[in-house]
């Protein structure tokens, strides 16, 4: 055996995918006293690698080279380097960078993909600081990892300087899918969409990575209807091997926009192009269409589906269990968890996290008390944050203000500011004004920059009549440059998902019927004996201006396009929490008009009917 036999036979075995015998033929070498040269050692980094073998195994190989005194040979010591990086062993892969004599592209690429793909993002861009000092051009493998850097920390002005470096340079003067996705990609992240528009509609060839990231771009942007746009082009194309993320953030835009009919179109694409039930994903695809289902407002269907899945995991069960949650029927929650374990199906933490909530949004005290002890008890799961929070909401939504504070000066961490928060909005609700301050200061302390935070003081400020305090709360925000989300609703209707913001006046010809509407809505409940809720507007308006300024809520104007549209279930979204007197309307055009209407906000889900909702007045 020579030392050429053994390189030959060792790259023989590795191109095959044999790194097992590749391993056994080196240790015969061994035995024979054969001393490896310099390439032998960068086969031997692949060797281990392919073995997935311990940082203590390419050690080894360090001293192989060492005592071969091949260290400092440029390829050696680059596959040394790469070798630590993917081990996560960043100071000698510095150390033994910097030992290399004279460092050239692939090198220094190598410490800056190394750098970026274990999130090490600033350290990447360093490099490339370093890389230009040295006078040493970057090329199209360097620069796709640094724009995946910028991407993470966000760093959209350096992104650009490299975009404007592959145009001068002429990395763009031909086509590369890599790069340009990961511009794409760069820019989409950034929150850059035009720009990210703009790169992907030159390129003359796209794939699968491609698509998601301008898609994913949109709808991290909330473009939904961009979003799908895209998705529909994509199709065209004829690429139906689609990724599961492609195919979860369709679905979840077909579910944040309550857009039902969307969402069985593309239940039945994957029934037709994608997935089947013997397929290894099946069960992730599933997952992600119950969840749009319950997202979209139909319990029907979503129970449904789930009683036809032949397999189903935790993921699953959880889901199901928050919809219930979700829509009121705690009891039923509680069953699901009850019939879960009966099965054998293990719950974990996100698991809790909905039985909590679940129990928090019907009221279910003691029953929530006890499933939170039973964690740790019974399923050795130890609570966390998120776990805490929903105590703290459990008995806070109950009125048990004194108990909420309690639990919270007795958790075993530090509370953080949504654990203040969730104290702060159960004070607002039941009007505990002194418990609420020290809520507010204790969240204002760990993030004084939270709208909500103030939102809700300046709630309880006017509840009181403090109107002093008010007006220093809404200075302070005006000080810090903070303001309100926008109150935005939207409905569903032919196929097209219509918005509506506050005092909407974007439907040309339809606006004057939709207001003529909720004025004659509004007469019909005065004469019914019901009262306006006004506390929800400024005190500053005159009363009758309260009541004209309540028909401006954003519900209320997709409630009144929902009826000009016909059908008998109407499905509507919104970004705000629901008020008492839009509550209250919604309750009453479902008994007059004999419609059953879904309204999803972020809490929860409403389902009104014959003058009644799923929340029994409890949200």
């Amino acid at each position: 055996m020579t030392t050429f036999s053994l390189n030959s036979t060792l790259r023989a075995h590795l191109n095959k995918g044999r790194p097992r015998e590749a391993l056994a033929y080196f240790l015969e070498s061994q035995k024979e006293g054969l001393r490896p040269d310099r390439f032998t050692i960068p086969a031997l980094i692949k060797l281990y690698l392919q073995l997935k073998e311990s940082p203590l195994h390419g050690q080894q190989i360090h001293g192989f080279a060492i005592r071969s005194s091949c260290v400092g040979d440029l390829v050696v010591g680059t596959g040394l380097v790469e070798m630590y990086l993917k081990y996560g062993c960043f100071d000698e892969a510095y150390r033994l960078f910097d030992e290399i004599p004279k460092r050239d592209v692939i090198s220094f690429s190598t410490m800056i993909c190394g750098f970026s793909q274990n999130g090490r993002d600033a350290e990447a861009l360093h490099f490339f600081s370093r890389m230009l000092e040295e006078g040493i051009e970057p090329n199209r493998i360097t620069i796709a990892s640094l724009l995946s850097s910028c991407a993470h920390l966000k760093e959209v002005k350096s992104g650009r300087m490299l975009h404007g470096y592959c145009f001068t340079s002429g990395l763009l003067d031909t086509a590369d899918v890599v790069l340009q996705t990961a511009l794409v990609d760069m820019y989409s992240k950034c929150r850059k969409m035009a720009c990210a528009k703009s790169v992907f509609d030159r390129m003359t060839e796209r794939n699968l990575v491609s698509w998601n990231s301008i898609i994913n771009g949109y709808f991290f942007d909330g473009s939904f209807e961009a979003a799908l746009g895209l998705f529909k082009d994509m199709v065209s194309h004829n690429l139906y091997q689609l990724r599961l993320s492609i195919l979860a953030t369709v679905l979840n835009i077909c579910g944040l926009t309550t857009d039902l009919r969307k969402g069985k179109e593309m239940h039945g694409y994957i029934l037709k192009h994608v997935y089947d039930n013997n397929n290894l994903d099946f069960l992730v695809v599933y997952n992600s269409i119950l969840n749009m289902y319950v997202k979209s407002g139909s319990i029907e269907y979503a129970t449904s589906l789930f009683g036809k899945m032949p397999r189903k995991n935790v993921v699953t069960w959880t889901i199901l269990i928050a919809c219930y949650g979700q829509y009121g029927m705690s009891a039923k929650a509680l069953q699901l968890l009850d019939e879960m374990k009966r099965l054998g199906v293990r719950p974990d933490g996100v698991t809790f996290v909905s039985v909590l909530s679940a129990c928090s949004h019907g009221g279910l005290v003691n029953e929530g008390r006890e499933i939170y002890n039973s964690m740790e008890r019974d399923y050795c799961i130890v609570p966390e944050m998120m776990h805490f929070v929903c105590m703290v909401d459990l008995y806070g939504r109950s009125g048990l203000l004194e108990e909420a504070h309690e639990f919270i000066n007795m958790m075993p961490v530090e509370p953080d500011k949504a654990t203040w928060l969730t104290l702060l909005s159960s004070c607002k609700n039941h009007r505990n004004l002194e418990l609420g301050e020290h809520a507010a200061r204790k969240a204002l302390e760990l993030d004084r920059y939270n709208t909500n935070v103030y939102l809700h003081l300046s709630r309880l400020y006017a509840d009181a009549g403090r109107w002093e305090s008010l007006a220093k709360t809404r200075s302070v925000m005006k000080e810090l440059g903070l303001k309100p989300e926008t109150a935005c609703s939207w409905v569903e209707a032919k196929g097209i998902v219509h918005r509506f913001t506050v005092g909407d006046c974007s439907l040309k010809g339809v606006c004057p019927q939709i207001y003529d509407l909720l004025e004659s809505v509004r007469k019909a409940m005065k004469v019914s004996g019901f009262v306006s809720d006004t506390s929800c507007v400024s005190h500053k308006m005159k009363e009758d201006d309260k009541v004209i300024d309540l028909c401006s809520h954003t519900e209320k104007l997709a409630l009144a396009f929902a009826l000009m549209k016909g059908g008998n279930l109407l499905r509507i979204g919104k970004n705000l929490r629901v008020c008492t007197d839009c509550h209250r309307t919604f309750k009453f055009v479902s008994a007059t008009y004999n419609k059953e209407i879904i309204l999803k906000d972020p809490n929860r889900y409403h389902r009104f009917s014959q003058g009644f909702c799923s929340c029994c007045d409890f949200w």
